[in-house]
């Protein structure tokens, strides 16, 4: 088992480290300021300062950000705010996260079909796993969604970190070729939910970026940054709820 844990916090870093590099990535390429990269939540266990961007580790494996300048919708007259590029370079900086994670989900399947199909295959069947794997996301989502507006309860399947931990266990028993599929799997997963329309998500900060370019000028920067906060909250207690789940299949 504190193998299994090995691997998970790994693969967690991985997704995590990934989803954030794209991010940060297109915020230094269209000249915005990244004041800190950081993997997982505070408390913090070691940080160092490069340039202008602090890079920090933190204790709690939940997620991990990317603290860019002006991203609230502050310091709109610096170029190197964010708020101060268009709406297609935010939008940019934006989707860069799923985009990394999707990337990385080609790339680990790709290793996964040099192991399983010829060399040759190898890239053109990694594209084909991945886009595979994203519809069964799409799907199962669906699913998900409907059982929950027609019998008001989840599908028992859906996983919180303490349940995925635990399926890492047996993940790690069954091979190498399993770990790759699964933490593509994962990533995928990533890249999909951070794309729904939801506060505190990437999907929710480009529905604010679609309404700003219908209506032709920027949401309130109160409300948008209550919305996301309550979105925050949302998401911390949807967390607790599904990790709570896992916890009592324990016993």
């Amino acid at each position: 088992m504190i193998l299994a844990i090995i691997v998970f916090l790994i693969i967690l870093g991985l997704l995590i480290f990934s989803h954030e590099l794209g991010h940060f990535l297109m915020a230094k390429k269209m000249g915005v300021r990244v004041d800190e990269f950081a993997i997982f939540f505070p408390p913090k266990l070691y940080s160092f300062k490069k340039g202008e961007t602090k890079y920090s580790i933190n204790l709690i494996p939940l997620g991990g950000y990317v603290k860019i300048y002006g991203e609230d919708g502050e310091h709109k007259k610096n170029k190197r705010s964010f708020s101060a590029k268009s709406i297609s370079q935010r939008a940019s900086m934006l989707v860069s996260g799923v985009a990394m994670n999707f990337v990385l989900a080609v790339f680990l399947l790709t290793i996964l079909a040099f192991i399983t199909d010829p060399w040759y295959n190898g890239f053109y069947m990694g594209l084909i796993y991945a886009v595979k794997l994203l519809v069964m996301v799409i799907k199962i989502f669906g699913l998900i969604i409907w059982q929950l507006i027609t019998q008001g309860k989840m599908i028992g399947d859906v996983m919180g970190p303490v349940g995925i931990a635990i399926f890492t266990d047996k993940i790690v028993a069954s091979g190498f070729s399993n770990i790759l599929y699964f933490t593509a799997l994962l990533s995928v997963n990533l890249c999909f939910i951070n794309l729904l329309p939801l506060p505190a998500l990437d999907g929710g900060r480009l529905l604010f970026l679609a309404i700003e370019k219908i209506k032709g000028k920027p949401v309130n920067e109160k409300i948008e940054k209550y919305t996301h906060t309550v979105g925050l909250v949302f998401l911390i207690f949807l967390m607790v709820l599904v990790t709570w789940r896992d916890i009592m299949r324990l016993f």
